[in-house]
């Protein structure tokens, strides 16, 4: 009897572990990122590859469920497995927010990258993270979306130093940095911090909003400042608010960063996980002109 029960509990075990394998590849699969739409009559192919078979053909102005982008290929689900459409045969749908969104590029010369970070409120502090790349002429999603937070105080149209809110608006970035060595493959300009490496947020002071390397005690030189080598910096870029020209009072320090957690907002800037900041500092290429737009929808509609 003994042996029997045994028997049938390992092959239940095994037929739950099959099932649940079956299931997370099912899934896998079939989790859709976004909607594209077939711009002509085209081949969904096994491999992403134009010399991959041929598993199906769809019509123009179909509509499909995308799970993401490798390169030149979408990856949609074929009969429960994987399967590629070539991008130029393809258009992405966007909702009307990202559409107004990525019009405001269109008229930015050059910019061809764009990370947003929105939220849904002006007080809230979680945002959602989305890349864009523009290929072929046309805006494309590019890295998977994020969870990240900005300023303890939300969003503001008007920000001031030390209101622990982040700036409504449209921002190129500068240097990215980091405590740790430039990872393989940034394309970003990149500065190892030290422990001499200091950003100013004195108002009175002439260095104000700018980095600055020094030597002696930085708390004799300035009133107000943030160490450049802290865990939240060991990868990060700065956003270029309030640089040109700089006003003093109206904010410092504004970067994008590694943040301390989901629910432990900044005083100002925009982060997300280490490995978020890392996949974005490697997709960014300064050729490509990458902006950062931040705020709610709403508040994001005057912005030119």
């Amino acid at each position: 009897m003994k042996r029997l029960m045994m028997a049938a509990v390992i092959a239940f075990l095994i037929i739950q572990t099959a099932n649940l394998a079956k299931a997370e590849s099912k899934t896998s699969c079939e989790s859709t990122q976004f909607k594209i739409v077939m711009k002509s009559e085209a081949d969904v192919k096994e491999k992403a590859s134009a010399a991959s078979k041929t598993l199906k053909t769809y019509k123009k102005n179909k509509e499909l469920s995308a799970s993401g982008r490798t390169g030149n290929w979408y990856e949609i689900c074929h009969a429960n497995k994987a399967a590629y459409i070539n991008m130029a045969d393809v258009k992405e749908v966007f909702s009307t927010d990202e559409k107004a969104l990525l019009k405001k590029f269109d008229r930015r010369k050059g910019v061809n990258q764009v990370v947003s970070a929105t939220g849904k409120s002006m007080s809230d502090t979680k945002v959602t993270i989305q890349s864009y790349e523009k290929k072929q002429g046309e805006w494309r999603r590019a890295l998977k979306k994020m969870e990240g937070v900005i300023g303890k105080n939300g969003f503001t149209k008007s920000k001031k130093e030390g209101d622990g809110k982040s700036p409504v608006g449209i921002y190129s970035f500068g240097t990215a940095f980091g405590s740790e060595t430039k990872p393989a493959g940034m394309k970003m300009g990149y500065k190892k911090t030290t422990k001499y490496d200091y950003w100013i947020d004195d108002q009175t002071s002439k260095d104000y909003n700018k980095w600055k390397t020094y030597k002696g005690n930085p708390a004799v030189k300035w009133k107000s400042f943030e160490r450049m080598n802290h865990e939240l910096y060991r990868y990060g870029a700065v956003i270029n608010y309030n640089t040109d020209p700089i006003i003093k009072g109206k904010g410092s320090a504004i970067f994008l960063h590694i943040w301390r957690g989901g629910t432990k907002p900044t005083a100002g800037c925009t982060a997300t996980a280490e490995r978020n900041v890392l996949s974005l500092l490697k997709w960014m290429d300064p050729v490509q002109k990458p902006h950062i737009v931040m705020g709610t929808n709403d508040s994001l509609k005057s912005v030119k």
